[in-house]
């Protein structure tokens, strides 16, 4: 999904994917598409930005906390529902992870900017049927704390046995107008 805030503004699109691999490292499953980017995540999005340009000089403009998206957590859950802009959490979530890897690529002309985070699960302790996940700032290792950044559900679902890994991939890309 694609929000825009005006029309010649900057665009944040975001995707997710999830891979599963066996216990060989093959891959047994693999999903990715859209996700929904929630209104909360936008202005954790925003927030952020403003402390990265202004933090040299914080204390000098009255500015007296600091914003940042860390700690930042992958969750995937086994819920149903429509998916919204105003979630706060998944449906069911079934586990959650550190960032485990990031990286940016930059833009060109006919290439957007992207930010990439990786999340490792390791092997689940029972079987897991996942049909949702998300990326949550400002979070812990609790289930649905944080902010929810974004949220994507799915079909049909992934299974996940106790002798297989996930790993989830989230990439924004940023639109120029």
């Amino acid at each position: 999904m694609e929000l825009i805030r005006s029309a010649e503004g900057l665009r944040l699109k975001g995707r997710l994917s999830l891979t599963v691999f066996g216990p060989d490292g093959g891959i047994t499953d693999h999903r990715d598409g859209d996700n929904v980017t929630c209104i909360n995540g936008l202005t954790a999005f925003a927030a952020a930005l403003v402390w990265s340009g202004v933090q040299d000089q914080a204390a000098a403009i009255g500015v007296t906390s600091p914003t940042y998206l860390t700690p930042l957590y992958g969750a995937v859950g086994s819920g149903s529902g429509t998916v919204s802009t105003n979630d706060t959490q998944l449906f069911s979530e079934l586990g959650r992870t550190v960032v485990s890897a990031g990286a940016s690529s930059p833009a060109a002309p006919s290439v957007n900017a992207e930010a990439t985070w990786q999340f490792y699960f390791a092997q689940p302790t029972v079987n897991w049927t996942v049909t949702e996940c998300g990326v949550f700032a400002n979070a812990t290792d609790a289930t649905n704390a944080g902010t929810l950044l974004d949220h994507w559900a799915f079909s049909p679902t992934v299974s996940v046995p106790t002798t297989n890994t996930l790993l989830l991939q989230v990439v924004f890309s940023v639109l120029g107008s």
